[in-house]
C-alpha cells in the first residue's frame, strides 16, 4: 500500500475570494456562521479546484474534460445480447441471437483515466450519456459511470471573521466614455460588494494507491505507468505551492505560508481542523503550536517521523516557537522532499 499524501496549509493574505447569489444589486460573499453568531468568509472546494485546474491547464498541460469524450464514448461501443423482458420462447426457425449496443462501462473509464488528468484526479459523474447522432446509449453495467475523486479538498476558511466591509463601486467613467453611446442605459450602473482581506487554511488529501486506477466490478485495473502517475502527482504539489484564484479582475496569491503533514500509510487527514490562528495587532498570524502537536500525537508513532512542516519568514508573531516545536522548513524545502517522496513511491527517479 502506497498511502496518502495530506497537506494542511495557511495560505498568503487575499481578499474576497468567493461570491454566493446577488442580493439585489450587492454581491455577498459566502460565510459561515459560528457558535458566538460571528462570521467567517471560505472558498469552496468546487472553487479551490477550479483554479487548480485552470492552472493544471496552463502550465502543466493537462487536458481538462471536454466535447471530445464524445470521441471516446464511440469507441467503447460493444455489442451484447439484447435482454428481453419477461420469458418469451424463442422461435423455432429464429436461430440468431439479437445483439444490442451498450457502453463498456470499463474501457471507457479507462480511457477516461488515461486521456484527462482531470477524470484521474478529481473523479467524475456520467450518466445518460449519448451517442453522436443523439441516441442514448445503454451501459454494460450500472446505471452511470462513477469514478470517486482520489485528491480532495476541504473548503478554506478564513482566519479572522467577517467585518461587514462593502465596497461601492459604480461604472461612471466607462459610461461617460462609450456605453451611454452604444447601449440602451439611461445612467451608470451602481453595485455595492462584500469585502474581506484574510488568510485562509484548508486541507488536500491525495489517495496515492487510486491514481491511475480503475476500480472495476471485478476488483482494480492499473491504467497508467508509474512515471505518468508521479508525474500527476508531483505537478498537483506544484500548483499547489503556487496557486492562484482569478476572481472579478483580480489576480489573488493562495501560496502557502505554513505546510504540515506528509505520506502515511493510515489514510487519515490528521492535521484537518488542527489549525487554530489569530491575528495580532501587527497583522501577523499568532498559531497555536500545542494544537497541531496534539493532532500530531494521533498519528501512529511509526509514522510520526513522516511528518513535515514549513514556514515562510515573517508572517508569524510566534516564528521563532513554531520552528523549534514543529521542526520547520522551508515551505519549498517540504514540497521538494515531497515530490522526492512521491518519486521513490511510485518506483520512479527523483525529479
Amino acid at each position: 500500500m502506497k498511502g496518502m499524501l495530506t497537506l494542511t496549509l495557511i495560505t498568503q493574505r487575499a481578499t474576497s475570494l468567493n461570491y454566493g447569489e446577488n442580493i439585489g444589486n450587492v454581491s455577498i460573499l459566502k460565510k459561515l456562521s459560528l457558535g458566538d453568531n460571528s462570521q467567517i468568509t471560505y472558498v469552496s472546494d468546487k472553487a479551490l479546484k477550479y483554479d487548480i485546474r485552470r492552472k493544471g491547464k496552463e502550465e502543466k498541460g493537462w487536458r481538462l474534460l471536454d466535447e471530445k469524450v464524445k470521441e471516446l464514448i464511440e469507441g467503447s461501443i460493444v455489442q451484447v445480447p439484447k435482454e428481453t423482458k419477461g420469458k418469451k420462447k424463442k422461435s423455432k426457425e429464429s436461430t440468431e441471437t439479437e445483439m444490442q449496443d451498450v457502453l463498456d462501462v470499463d474501457e471507457f473509464a479507462k480511457k477516461l483515466i488515461r486521456e484527462y488528468q482531470e477524470f484521474d484526479l478529481f473523479g467524475g459523474l456520467f450518466t445518460n450519456l449519448i451517442r453522436a447522432n443523439g441516441e442514448s446509449i445503454g451501459l454494460s453495467y450500472g446505471d452511470s459511470v462513477k469514478r470517486t475523486a482520489p485528491v480532495k479538498i476541504t473548503y478554506a476558511y478564513s482566519t479572522s471573521k467577517f467585518q461587514g466591509d462593502m465596497d461601492f463601486m459604480n461604472n461612471i467613467e466607462a459610461y461617460n466614455r462609450y456605453i451611454r453611446h452604444i447601449e440602451q442605459k439611461d445612467a451608470q450602473v451602481i453595485t455595492q460588494s462584500e469585502q474581506h482581506t484574510a488568510h485562509y487554511y484548508y486541507t488536500i488529501a491525495i489517495d496515492l494507491d487510486r491514481i491511475g486506477v480503475w476500480e472495476t466490478e471485478n476488483g482494480t485495473e492499473e491504467v497508467i505507468p508509474a512515471e505518468e502517475k508521479a508525474k500527476r502527482v508531483k505537478d498537483l504539489l506544484d500548483i499547489i505551492r503556487t496557486l492562484s484564484r482569478q476572481i472579478r479582475g483580480r489576480y489573488e496569491n493562495l501560496s502557502p505560508i505554513f505546510v504540515i503533514g506528509g505520506i502515511y500509510k493510515v489514510k487519515n487527514p490528521f492535521f484537518m481542523g488542527c489549525v487554530s490562528a489569530k491575528e495580532t495587532e501587527d497583522g501577523k498570524l499568532l498559531l497555536d503550536v500545542n494544537r497541531l502537536l496534539d493532532c500530531k500525537g494521533i498519528i501512529p508513532e511509526e509514522e510520526r517521523a513522516n511528518t513535515l512542516c514549513g514556514l515562510l519568514s515573517g508572517f508569524f508573531a510566534n516564528e521563532q516557537e513554531i520552528r523549534e516545536k514543529l521542526n520547520c522548513k522551508s515551505v519549498e524545502e517540504v514540497f521538494e522532499e515531497l515530490k522526492n517522496k512521491v518519486g521513490e513511491i511510485y518506483g520512479v527517479s527523483k525529479g
